[in-house]
């Protein structure tokens, strides 16, 4: 039995053992929150940035081996429907049940519609795995940029003030969590990294957005994700001639 060909399903496992961890730790945030060593943006970050190399890896590993299976193919959904898929959904839920008014129950059930996030995803996940074209370039947002998206919303939401989270957050996580969703699955082309040529014209937007993203993460440090993205998706509008030819 050859080992080469487990190589990228290994990384898939590992994109989904990351995945797995980082819903046990927002289910059960309430346990560790007040321990002292626990930083959970950091600890989301650190396993959020191997579940993404691992993802990237694996489809990359797979034709380099030539070891590239309908196997692998279904097994890297699984794994990012739970990473990219269930993960930002219990998120955003989490985030809604904090910026609740409710005080009648311990946990309001409104909360639950930040799930639409994950039934998106799967339908996002289900659309990318029978549509052909999106080889160069996506159609709706990947659920990878979405779940960067949704942290970095949890992130910024530390940053806001009291009276803002009682008086705005909830209304506007529901619009944002609607907003998410739709975009998920939307016909709207966004420019990936696989670039068929390295022509200036043509890698110009990923140029620019990893030159944004630098420079925001510098001056802003993970508040910068959500920003990050917008622009990704401002770009993608701007730039829409140079990687979706008729």
């Amino acid at each position: 039995m050859s080992i080469k060909r487990h190589i990228p399903n290994l990384l898939t496992l590992i994109n989904l053992f990351s995945g797995c961890i980082l819903v046990y730790l927002t289910v059960f945030y309430s346990v560790f929150e007040f321990k002292e060593d626990f930083n959970f943006n950091e600890i989301v970050m650190i396993l959020l940035g191997i579940s993404l190399v691992a993802d990237l890896l694996d489809g990359m590993v797979a034709r380099w081996l030539n070891v590239a299976s309908p196997i692998g193919l279904q097994l890297d959904s699984l794994a990012d429907m739970v990473t990219f898929g269930v993960f930002p959904g219990f998120l955003m839920t989490k985030m809604l049940a904090d910026a609740s008014q409710s005080t009648s129950v311990m946990f309001p059930p409104v909360a639950f519609f930040g799930l639409l996030i994950t039934l998106f995803s799967a339908l996002r996940l289900a659309k990318f795995n029978v549509d052909t074209t999106q080889t160069t370039y996506f159609k709706g947002l990947a659920t990878p940029a979405n779940t960067i998206l949704i942290f970095g919303l949890f992130i910024l939401t530390q940053t806001l003030s009291n009276d803002f989270m009682e008086t705005y957050a909830f209304n506007s996580l529901i619009a944002l969590t609607i907003i998410s969703s739709f975009i998920l699955v939307a016909d709207i082309p966004l420019f990936s990294f696989k670039m068929k040529s390295m022509k200036l014209k043509d890698i110009f937007p990923q140029i620019i957005l990893l030159a944004s993203a630098i420079l925001l993460l510098i001056f802003m440090g993970l508040s910068a994700l959500a920003p990050i993205i917008l622009i990704y998706i401002i770009l993608s509008i701007i730039f829409k001639k140079t990687f979706v030819h008729a």
